[in-house]
């Protein structure tokens, strides 16, 4: 038996529910409503109630008998409450607003969308970013709302579009982009996937090299202004040398100015052009990381 089918409505003063050989009509004070009715249901007055019956067991009339009486309640909720659907526009610029029975939708495209409303439906909106739809038809208040709602349905990264006021929207992280060094394309990702990348691929290297007193291991970093290099013991986890393109001994290292003519003059690193400077910095630093430690 069905539990839903079984409970009887009651009718509201104010309301008229007229039952028909085919329909069921309800009138009341915010309108008139009518449903179809499956000759396998059958639907009676009695009194101020509205009891709701079926013909048969079978599992297709059970799934009916629950259904019409719910329609049937619907109905009459409609006709003296009404629904409501309130939708929320976030996002810059996004607006709304209601010329007539019309609902003009500003929503970041290059025109604006002309929503006409149908019949029975109202629509009013509150600071141009909060919209109503109301109506006496459940269905066709939710199917209005989300017909609306798929103009611009909200996105995951920042919540622009067009949401219901008590949807939660699932956030995602925003993402950065990288070139791989395998493939040479470009991928994004996020910033937590960086660190976890990072982590991996230093503990990759540190199985593989392992730097000791006889053999220490090199280490260098270099940026596109800059370079600087480590000759590290891992076994004791001390640096046995260093050298940085900061010092003040490498800024005023004597030389030949490349590209020029002149004899012996002072030169900075700062002044070569990019690919000439990491090129022939990378070579000195290193040379002068093995000197620091040999003492030739």
């Amino acid at each position: 038996m069905s539990r839903v089918g079984l409970k009887k409505i009651t009718i509201p003063n104010g309301v008229n529910v007229k039952v028909n050989p085919d329909n069921v009509h309800v009138k009341g004070p915010k309108g008139e409503n009518q449903k179809a009715l499956r000759p396998e249901i059958k639907v009676d007055v009695q009194g101020t109630e509205i009891a709701v019956s079926r013909a048969s067991d079978d599992r297709f009339v059970r799934s009916l008998h629950g259904l019409t009486r719910n329609e049937i309640q619907n109905m009459i909720v409609g006709v003296t409450q009404g629904f409501e659907k309130v939708l929320e526009i976030n996002g810059v610029g996004f607006r709304a607003a209601v010329q007539g029975r019309v609902l003009v939708l500003n929503l970041g495209y290059s025109h604006p969308i002309n929503f006409e409303l149908p019949k029975g439906i109202d629509a009013t909106v509150e600071k141009q970013t909060t919209v109503t739809i109301k109506g006496i038809d459940r269905y066709l208040v939710g199917q209005v709302a989300a017909n609306i709602r798929a103009l611009r349905e909200p996105e995951p990264y920042k919540g622009k579009g067009i949401k219901y006021k008590d949807e939660r929207i699932i956030r995602k992280e925003g993402k950065d982009w990288k070139i791989t060094r395998k493939t040479g394309f470009m991928m994004a990702v996020s910033g937590k996937e960086k660190v976890l990348a990072r982590a991996r691929r230093h503990e990759r290297v540190r199985n593989k090299i392992m730097g000791t007193p006889e053999r220490p291991r090199l280490s260098v970093y270099r940026s596109l202004d800059n370079i600087y290099a480590q000759i590290i013991d891992d076994l004791s986890g001390k640096t046995l040398a260093a050298a940085s393109s900061l010092t003040k001994a490498a800024k005023g290292k004597r030389g030949n100015s490349p590209g020029g003519t002149s004899k012996r003059q002072r030169w900075s690193v700062q002044n070569w052009p990019p690919l000439q400077k990491r090129r022939i910095s990378a070579r000195w630093f290193l040379i002068e990381a093995v000197i620091s430690i040999t003492g030739e």
